[in-house]
């Protein structure tokens, strides 16, 4: 198990006072786990991961791997990078260009502290490596003879060789085109089934995330705002930063008519005074004003007379597998996606239908 424990690192800033970084960011990950930190760019998540490698000392906080103590900001324990047993893959791969693939990928096991392996060892490694990542047969081409996919391959066989208790991947897909990208999203997810190592990844890119993890957390300001499996932070958003950063989602605003309790059903009253059945992760009292998320794809276009919510189709917009629709909704512009077997034309008048638990309630 990985253990990270208010982690924090704080960067000053001279300039506009804002200052960067993260604060008491804690998670516990169980072997074998792909976990991905989720955010925009400058929201913390690289320096969280710079700090769980070692290439950063946090100001504070508790970093362990099973029982060994990597950080610790209490006892001034802070284990060197080359010694916590950890591989890594940056964004720009780092591949060495005036070494041959082989080379590049046995670097570790050379440099590696400790008793070193001999050289059928390091040959018998890296050839292992090379055949994880569908490299075999590569060793003695020259690193500046590789496609980007097979770069970053190159470094992914160079963080595992040494077999890792821990992998740590900071964005290695955005230099990709989008049908590399799309490909090496596979690939990854299954190296890191096969070879069975935890992972964090860190990457901006919400389908990316969705797709391939077990947890994701997502960050905001150096702060982990929601924590949780790829549906949960899906079709539960904690607040409204995460509803809008994950996907689209349409945000209504009322207030809670009546009284309910924490993971019950109840309703919202919306300014336009339509009354809507929500799901309430968390208590909450009658007037309480309230914001309630609902994903385009979990509402259904029908009779504007068996719907509590009902608008004017505005545009619909043709996106091949799907259609999507503007609704106007009073003053508010709900979006719907629908199946494109059928389009409805502008102008349409529409009911709203979802269930109560596509609607929640966010902070």
């Amino acid at each position: 198990m990985l253990t990270v424990r208010a982690l924090t690192k704080i960067y000053a800033n001279r300039f506009d006072a804002q200052a960067g970084g993260v604060r008491s960011v804690s998670f516990d990950l169980p072997q074998g786990t792909f976990f991905t930190l989720l955010g925009p760019s400058g929201c913390g998540k690289t320096t969280t991961l710079r700090c769980v490698a070692g290439l950063e000392r946090p100001d504070g906080g508790t970093v362990l791997v099973g029982d060994r103590v990597l950080f610790d900001s209490e006892s001034k324990t802070a284990v060197p990078l080359n010694e916590r047993g950890i591989g890594m893959v940056f964004q720009s791969y780092a591949i060495w260009p005036h070494m041959t693939v082989f080379e590049n990928i046995a670097f570790p096991l050379r440099v590696g502290k400790g008793q070193r392996p001999g050289r059928e060892e390091i040959g018998r490694l890296v050839d292992q490596a090379l055949s994880t990542v569908g490299l075999s047969g590569y060793g003695d081409r020259p690193a500046t003879r590789l496609s980007g996919g097979q770069q970053q391959r190159v470094a992914l066989a160079r963080a595992i060789v040494h077999r890792p208790k821990l992998l740590l991947l900071d964005e290695p897909l955005s230099n990709l085109d989008a049908a590399l990208r799309e490909e090496m999203r596979i690939e990854l997810r299954r190296l890191q089934q096969q070879i069975g190592v935890m992972t964090i990844y860190v990457t901006h890119d919400q389908s990316e995330a969705l797709a391939m993890s077990d947890q994701i957390a997502v960050m905001e300001k150096g702060r982990v705002v929601q924590m949780g499996d790829p549906r949960e932070i899906y079709f539960r958003p904690a607040n409204e930063f995460v509803a809008r950063f994950i996907g689209a989602a349409n945000l209504l605003h009322g207030v809670c008519d009546g009284d309910v309790a924490a993971g019950a059903e109840g309703h919202v009253r919306l300014a336009d005074g339509a009354r809507i059945a929500c799901h309430f992760p968390r208590a909450a009292t009658s007037g309480k004003p309230s914001v309630v998320a609902i994903r385009p794809e979990s509402i259904g276009l029908t009779d504007p007379a068996r719907a509590a919510l009902h608008g004017t189709i505005a545009a619909t917009s043709f996106l091949g597998g799907t259609v999507r629709y503007d609704v106007a909704v009073g003053g508010l512009t709900v979006r719907v996606v629908g199946a494109a077997e059928r389009m409805i034309a502008s102008g349409t008048g529409v009911g709203l239908d979802f269930p109560a638990s596509a609607a929640v309630v966010v902070d």
